[in-house]
């Protein structure tokens, strides 16, 4: 019934979303996480939109991306901020050593 009632744009009600999404349902958790985002329970609707983004849902991202950028949870990269809206400090990958890297070759410059 939610899978129906989503993919037409229907309205869902919230004791039916939870269920739902407590089953499983990609679509459940997405609603849910809506409702409880309008409600504000902010905590609780990222944590079922991150669920649901885990999946593919497509539109539980882009809700999970808006709901970060109204509260100014996104850092520079866009990246979610973690708790205090300070920026986690990057890690650097190690650079490979010198000999295991791929040699770089002069191209000959085009006939001039």
């Amino acid at each position: 019934m939610v899978r129906a009632a989503y993919d037409e744009g229907r309205p869902i009600p919230e004791s039916l979303a939870r269920k739902a999404a407590e089953a499983g349902d990609p679509r459940g958790m997405t609603v849910y996480g809506i409702g409880l985002g309008q409600r504000g329970a902010y905590a609780e609707a990222v944590h079922w939109l991150g669920k649901a983004a885990g999946t593919g849902d497509l539109s539980a991202m882009v809700v999970l991306g808006t709901v970060h950028l109204d509260r100014g949870e996104l850092g520079e990269d866009g990246a979610a901020l973690p708790a205090g809206g300070r920026p986690r400090p990057r890690r650097r990958a190690p650079r490979p050593p010198a000999d295991a890297r791929p040699a770089q070759r002069q191209r000959p410059l085009s006939g001039h």
